[in-house]
């Protein structure tokens, strides 16, 4: 089905209201960008005060344009929005561009104004870009609707046309990796900046690039996400096309999130959130802008190193050294060359270090070591020659020899680690090499790349478990330990015997029955934290014992917490041995429930072992889940301990995952902690459910 956006990116005729002849003004500069550009189709200046604009005949308003023009571009002041707005959709205007500023971001009193144009649109059924849009530019039809200076660059101009793709909420920030782009020798197919999102956002954009034809790469700058969801199927259409997606995410501190709503007025996700939706999703997420526009140019390569060994050719062997550790941090090794090659090597430059890395120590034999590498079966080569690569006169053999290496081997990622000038960025990047001047960013990005490939393979079914429905009275009744440990019975996650005393004779008769030591806690929707105010008694053993710890918990809760509600003491048999985790599930505002997995027990806040997953999802992902933790080897069975059951902590996360789904609007966060891991099951030793406010 054709994007709303292609009537734009594949536009025949454009209409620029509030077109300028200044080429500075904000209407001036997309008319002579497209004239520069070279736009083949029909360009319609709108402007009551003159009879023509820079060379092509001016219409006095909206209402005289032709029928059938695919997109329209507003360059007005905010106040005169609203009226061009209406007069486009009484002409019929598919699309409207607003470049405008001075709504949502702005005021209250904008925030009205951008209701009424989306409103008026919506009557119409025209589509919108912006408002306080830099609009965008579609390199394929040489058609420009921005008033962007990355063209005004000295001695720079427009990148090339190429199979990048950049949707960015900010349009400052999408011009400047556009810009990095063009200096990195990288080409841009399609480029636009959503701005307010009142109605066109990003999930539109990574839409339409999934589905283009010239688009490989598909670069995300964002801010907020208004349609979570339709975001989500939209990453999911992209890997399903094979189009990698990297993201830069903003507003990730408290202080950046507060900078973020006074810039889009947009609803932040969590961290944690994002990137968990990422993963989910096989989206790349960007550090920063280096790191983004580094990934972008491994992946512009069309290639990805297959499995984990890397061959190394460098000229310096402290370079050699850097890539190797670079490499161990990012799940490379380095295997060593065959013996054979290694006297090959030697007979060329009898100097040089021949395992791998291979140090020629100058540029003369770097070509020979090169051929003896790309014969080994890596699955990526990193060439390193640093600086050698700003003697621009040798640099055209040099080319030379790496095409041919590139035609021989034209499936092998090859990366080179090298300072050079525009021209021969460029060159070295338009026949398949990755080019970065830096070798433990360029060994990162290979790690980057490489997961994606693996994102591209096919994943095997990972449904989640049925989840039972609960009606809000149950759900709120988890509150206290009791109410939240019948919870999980009916989600079918194991949890220990329990018996409420409301005395300390029943504590008592309740110990004697367990048989052995017991655990005692105070039940109170009121106090969450239990061991903090000393309402917790562990080892008990004994009638004798549990009446004294009884009174002992009662009097502290009432120390600690004069006008808590406490309905007792909850007394459970201890269970010895086994690994304490805790599963949780908090509410994103955006995403929705995230479960998070790690090591449990008092200190989790301390030990931060957690990793977060979007919530619903099987057991293969729950599994995922627990391998990723630093503290795995304690679970799969570490110094001669015996291994826990690590599949009975994936049922009980992925119960967890599709019920924390199914109430996601009830849900305010949910806590067991500590599930313990034991090696034959797991149980639940405490709970706690908070629903959302009524």
């Amino acid at each position: 089905m054709p994007s709303i956006l292609d009537r734009f990116f594949h536009a025949g005729s454009i209409a620029i209201v509030g077109a300028s002849s200044d080429p500075e003004k904000l209407g001036g500069r997309p008319l002579r960008q497209c004239l520069e550009l070279g736009f083949a189709g029909r360009v319609y200046p709108v402007n009551p005060t003159a009879s023509e604009i820079q060379g092509l005949p001016s219409h006095a308003s909206i209402a005289d344009l032709p029928e059938g023009i695919d997109c329209a571009l507003i360059a007005l002041p905010a106040k005169g929005v609203e009226a061009a707005v209406d007069a486009c959709a009484k002409k019929g205007f598919p699309l409207a561009i607003v470049l405008s500023s001075g709504f949502a971001e702005a005021s209250e009193a904008g925030r009205e104004a951008q209701a009424r144009i989306l409103a008026r649109a919506k009557e119409s059924g025209m589509r919108l870009v912006g408002p306080n849009s830099m609009g965008g530019i579609g390199f394929e039809n040489r058609i420009s609707a921005t008033f962007t200076a990355v063209n005004m660059h000295e001695g720079k101009g427009w990148p090339p046309l190429g199979s990048i793709s950049i949707a960015s909420q900010s349009g400052f920030v999408g011009s400047h990796l556009m810009a990095m782009f063009r200096d990195r020798g990288l080409g841009v197919a399609k480029w636009l900046a959503t701005g307010n999102q009142a109605d066109i956002d990003l999930a539109d954009c990574v839409e339409n690039f999934a589905n283009d034809d010239i688009t490989r790469t598909i670069v995300v700058y964002l801010e907020g996400a208004g349609r979570p969801d339709a975001l989500r199927r939209a990453f999911d259409l992209a890997r399903e096309k094979g189009k990698p997606v990297v993201a830069l995410k903003a507003g990730r501190t408290e202080t950046g999130a507060r900078a973020v709503a006074s810039h889009t007025a947009s609803l932040i996700g969590g961290d944690e959130a994002f990137a968990a939706m990422c993963r989910r999703h096989g989206v790349l997420e960007a550090a920063g802008v280096d790191d983004l526009v580094d990934i972008a140019a491994a992946l512009d390569t069309g290639r990805a190193p297959r499995g984990s060994g890397v061959g190394v050719v460098t000229v310096s062997g402290g370079f050699g050294i850097l890539i190797a550790d670079a490499a161990a941090r990012n799940g490379f090794d380095l295997p060593e060359m065959d013996a054979e090659r290694q006297r090959a090597m030697r007979g060329v430059y009898p100097l040089a270090t021949t395992r791998n890395p291979v140090d020629v120590g100058s540029f003369a034999p770097f070509n020979a070591a090169t051929e003896l590498v790309l014969a080994e079966p890596y699955g990526a080569v990193v060439l390193a020659i640093g600086h050698f690569g700003l003697m621009a006169d040798r640099m055209a053999g040099f080319h030379k020899s790496l095409s041919g290496f590139r035609e021989a081997r034209p499936g092998t990622f090859i990366a080179l680690v090298a300072s050079l000038n525009e021209h021969w960025r460029r060159a070295f990047q338009q026949i398949g090499l990755f080019v970065c001047d830096d070798p433990a960013r360029a060994v990162k990005a290979m790690a980057a790349v490489r997961w994606v490939a693996e994102q591209r393979a096919a994943r095997a079914d990972d449904d989640p478990p049925a989840a039972p429905r609960m009606d809000r009275a149950t759900i709120e009744s988890g509150g206290d330990e009791r109410g939240a440990r019948n919870i999980l019975r009916a989600i079918g996650a194991p949890v220990v015997d329990d018996e409420l005393a409301r005395s300390a004779d029943e504590a008592a008769a309740a110990a004697n029955k367990a048989g052995r030591a017991v655990a005692m806690k105070i039940v109170s929707p009121d106090i969450a934290h239990k061991s903090d105010i000393g309402g917790v008694a562990l080892g008990v053993d004994g009638g004798d014992a549990a009446r004294a710890a009884f009174d002992s918990i009662m009097n502290n809760a009432r120390k600690a917490a004069p006008g808590a509600r406490v309905e007792g003491v909850m007394v459970s048999p201890m269970v010895a041995g086994g690994v304490e985790t805790i599963v949780g599930v908090k509410r994103d505002p955006v995403f929705g429930p995230v479960v998070v997995f790690g090591l449990g027990g008092v200190f989790v806040e301390a030990l931060g072992d957690t990793v977060c997953e979007i919530a619903p999802f099987g057991r293969r992902t729950a599994l995922e889940m627990i391998k990723s933790i630093r503290g795995y080897p304690l679970l799969a069975g570490a110094r001669g301990k015996p291994a826990m059951d690590i599949e009975a902590l994936a049922d009980v996360l992925a119960r967890v995952s599709a019920f924390a789904h199914a109430h996601g609007e009830e849900i305010e966060s949910l806590e067991i902690n500590p599930l313990l891991a034991l090696p034959k099951g797991a149980m639940a030793l405490d709970a706690l459910v908070v629903a959302t406010p009524r």
